[in-house]
């Protein structure tokens, strides 16, 4: 809180309060009592008949700030003291003697320990220090989707629907005290990682769908969906990493998300298979196949410097464009040696954040099988012993990971992995 001064640790550099100080809330963050999180829908038989209906709904939900980022609070000074010896900082830095060289007070042992310090500890400064913004609020989300069903045949049915969401109050974690030209404007920390909730997102999709049910042993169905997500920061960690690009305009990054897929494809099918007669049935007979058949395209790609040159300490600088960018063509091993043009970017140049933009590029797509057979076998009236067998990436098809996005990287523009190949396992199950 600027202009604050802590009396719970007096020590501490001034804007740095505790639980206990007032302002301060005890969690971080004030209490929300007023969470009210209405849901309506409805679903109407068209015409009386049960062979076509149109249902609906709308909701608004809340997301509470998971505790694993609480943590940090714990590890901020003086219940843990942090000290950054970077060479950069310090010029002077000696290995022999690192504090001493850095002017910087030995934090060993009296800076750690499990105990709550008193009101007499020294907070070593700079400090890094972990805060939520004076007016944080848990997240909220507005979920709606309309839906037309038609049964075509006896066990056909057909749908195409919508579905969108709206967040709004979007924590992200930006640096308060990041570089300006790589220097600190308070001196007193070193980086201040400030959870705000201050993104919003939009999500809307197209949803195409057909299901044949049960019958005759065997059932199928199939979806697509066609959609797109745009939000300006797309992940939210504990109060340890900056998920920003530019500390100083993080509004100005609004793009697809990190996590967009515009197209999404997947059948799923079960087969009771026929059993032969005889004696044969015991061994040939009674098993079952199940199989999901996944395909999508790629996710998005940020291209980036791979160097702090914005000076900013947060090192999330993009790269600079130099010309029209785009997806290179040609054989598959041409694609894994070079995914994109990487003579279309460069380092960014010195103070600035990099004018490629988030998002800009696509990775690639994947195409997945996934297949099961089981089959139990009476031991008794009551025992049945079950063997399945199940196969992931069935075709081992080679799934690409994403390319090196790094201008800095000697692999820039190259995949250099892939997922994981075909995975077979079996299993025994007694049922009694």
């Amino acid at each position: 809180m600027p202009g604050a001064k802590s009396q719970r640790y007096p020590s501490a550099p001034t804007g740095y309060i505790y639980a206990g100080d007032p302002g301060c809330p005890a969690g971080g963050s004030e209490n929300a009592w007023t969470q009210f999180a209405p849901r309506f829908g409805f679903a109407y038989n068209v015409g009386g008949k049960g062979t076509t209906s149109i249902r609906g709904g709308v909701g608004l939900s809340y997301q509470p700030p998971f505790l694993e980022a609480y943590n940090q609070m714990s590890a901020t000074p003086p219940f843990s003291q942090q000290v950054d010896l970077r060479r950069g900082r310090y010029p002077r830095l000696s290995f022999q003697d690192p504090y001493g060289s850095a002017g910087v007070p030995n934090p060993f042992p009296a800076g750690y320990g499990p105990k709550t310090p008193g009101s007499d500890a020294d907070v070593v400064k700079p400090v890094v220090a972990v805060t939520y913004a004076t007016d944080w609020k848990p997240s909220q989300v507005w979920t709606w989707n309309f839906t037309i069903e038609h049964q075509i045949a006896r066990d056909l049915v057909f749908r195409v629907g919508y579905a969108g969401a709206k967040g709004t109050h979007l924590g992200f974690n930006t640096d308060l005290n990041a570089g300006i030209n790589g220097v600190r404007p308070n001196p007193d920390f070193d980086k201040i990682i400030q959870d705000i909730a201050g993104a919003n997102s939009i999500y809307n999709s197209l949803i195409v769908a057909a299901d044949k049910r049960f019958s005759k042993g065997f059932s199928v169905g199939a979806s697509y969906t066609w959609g797109k997500s745009l939000d300006w920061a797309s992940n939210l960690s504990d109060l340890d990493t900056v998920n920003v690009i530019n500390p100083y305009r993080y509004a100005a990054y609004r793009a697809v998300s990190d996590y967009n897929v515009p197209h999404r494809f997947v059948l799923h099918y079960v087969w009771q298979l026929p059993s032969p007669k005889g004696s044969l049935r015991h061994v040939f007979g009674g098993w079952q196949t199940t199989g999901i058949w996944n395909w999508q395209s790629g996710f998005p790609l940020s291209v980036s410097s791979g160097v702090d040159n914005s000076g900013s300490f947060v090192g999330n600088d993009l790269a600079n464009i130099v010309s029209q960018p785009s997806l290179t063509s040609g054989s598959r091993g041409a694609k894994i040696a070079k995914w994109f043009t990487t003579e279309a970017f460069k380092v960014n140049t010195a103070g600035t954040y990099g004018t490629a933009g988030r998002n800009i590029l696509t990775g690639p797509g994947s195409c997945n099988l996934d297949v099961s057979a089981a089959k139990a076998f009476s031991i008794t009236d009551r025992v049945k012993l079950q063997y399945r067998l199940e196969m992931f990436n069935a075709f081992n098809h080679t799934a690409l990971n994403n390319p090196d996005t790094s201008v800095s990287s000697g692999s820039f523009g190259q995949i250099v992995s892939a997922r994981e190949p075909r995975i077979m396992q079996m299993a025994l199950r007694i049922r009694y």
